[in-house]
């Protein structure tokens, strides 16, 4: 928000979840949502951008993650633009990631 923009929609609470209680711990991570396909994500991603009026998406993959393939696919199929961050630790947002994310939402206005 200290650049001017808002996060709608965070993705990450859809990843690495129990989203219901199942009778046995089989079933239960059976539907863990992580990982899910690329085509899964792109159907979520694609329904909060036309529910939310998203107008730009962050994606922030790890470093050396096979996510960063899918990121070609989720520029291609998204009718938003598509800033991509790459980290490999948890942390402060280093000076070249806040230089673009700022540009970014520069673009976006």
């Amino acid at each position: 928000e200290s650049v001017g923009a808002r996060v709608v929609f965070n993705e990450m609470q859809r990843q690495f979840a129990m989203l219901k209680l199942q009778r046995d711990v089989v079933e239960q991570y059976r539907t863990y949502t992580y990982p899910y396909r690329v085509w899964g994500r792109t159907r979520d991603i694609r329904g909060a951008v036309e529910e939310r009026d998203i107008v730009g998406l962050i994606h922030y993959v790890q470093s050396f993650c096979y996510r960063q393939m899918q990121d070609v696919i989720l520029r291609e199929e998204l009718e938003v633009p598509v800033l991509t961050l790459e980290g490999d630790l948890p942390g402060p947002l280093d000076a070249r990631s806040q230089v673009r994310l700022e540009s970014f939402v520069e673009m976006l206005h």
